[in-house]
């Protein structure tokens, strides 16, 4: 699928730790919210706090991130290609959760993407998909609230998850990791198998995207968190064990070369690497028949 839209970002009158903190953060994911919800405006007032922003500047941030990914799908639209795997997905009739991260919280990401072409084509799609990304999240994190992904009655499930699996923890390094690879290969079959068994409903894996070693380096030199380059590779294997007819993004975007698909920390996609997940995705989804 070809046509990918250029790329404008800005950070609308807030710095870029305000930026990304508004970029990844989605209140309502967060359990304690989903338990007991709050009003949109309630959600933005808490951002605006949590990032010492004011609440119409972030207001105006959040709606120029939509207006920005709105923007992008009208163009990916006129891919035809793409365009036939949204309509063939939004004409199956799916309830799709989408659980990851913040690769997949990203408000500028691959399932806000997909949300908002299918939308162009059905506007009853949006009640159709659910976005469960929450940052930070590890595979244990999401089998802790799966009630909640339950209780949208999902008939597919797509999971994006490992790269906080690898993630290290201490200062100078330690090598604390979050979970061991067995850890992580045990908590996705868990996954598999709640979505199946539980709910019915077909599940596809995406392998997390690969690191930049010397950006991570650069980025968390000071921090008390950090990543192995491998280890999110020996992730990504762990998935494709796991799903072998799953979407490899790990290996899409080291074919293309990485460099011009995360952000300057080395761990991210920037909007080009989003952009080509939610391409990837589509492209699977339409071949693997909705």
């Amino acid at each position: 699928m070809t046509g990918a839209p250029t790329v404008t970002t800005t950070h609308h009158g807030l710095t870029a730790e305000q930026y990304n903190f508004l970029r990844y953060t989605r209140l309502e994911n967060w359990s304690a919210f989903t338990r007991f919800p709050v009003s949109p405006s309630v959600r933005a007032d808490l951002l605006a706090a949590m990032c010492n922003a004011e609440p119409d500047v972030v207001r105006a941030a959040l709606d120029a991130m939509a207006a920005e990914v709105d923007r992008m799908a009208k163009v990916l639209l006129s891919d035809t290609n793409f365009r036939a795997a949204v309509i063939g997905l939004s004409g199956a009739g799916e309830t799709i959760a989408v659980v990851g991260d913040s690769i997949t919280a990203d408000r500028l990401g691959w399932c806000e993407l997909l949300t908002a072409t299918a939308t162009r084509i059905d506007p009853a799609s949006p009640d159709r998909w659910r976005n469960f990304g929450v940052s930070g999240d590890t595979t244990a994190n999401v089998l802790e609230r799966f009630d909640l992904i339950a209780a949208a009655a999902p008939t597919r499930v797509l999971i994006l998850l490992g790269t906080n699996d690898a993630r290290e923890h201490g200062r100078p390094r330690s090598g604390y990791r979050m979970a061991t690879a067995s850890e992580t290969g045990r908590n996705l079959a868990a996954l598999i198998n709640l979505c199946q068994a539980d709910l019915g409903a077909r599940v596809t894996l995406l392998t997390p995207p690969p690191g930049m070693q010397e950006r991570i380096d650069a980025t968390f030199a000071s921090a008390a968190i950090s990543w192995q380059a491998s280890a999110i590779d020996e992730l990504a294997q762990v998935v494709r064990d796991l799903d072998p007819r799953g979407v490899d993004i790990h290996h899409e975007m080291t074919a293309d070369g990485p460099a011009d698909l995360l952000e300057n920390d080395g761990v991210h996609p920037n909007v080009r690497g989003q952009l080509l997940i939610a391409t990837a995705v589509a492209r699977h989804l339409a071949y693997a028949g909705a």
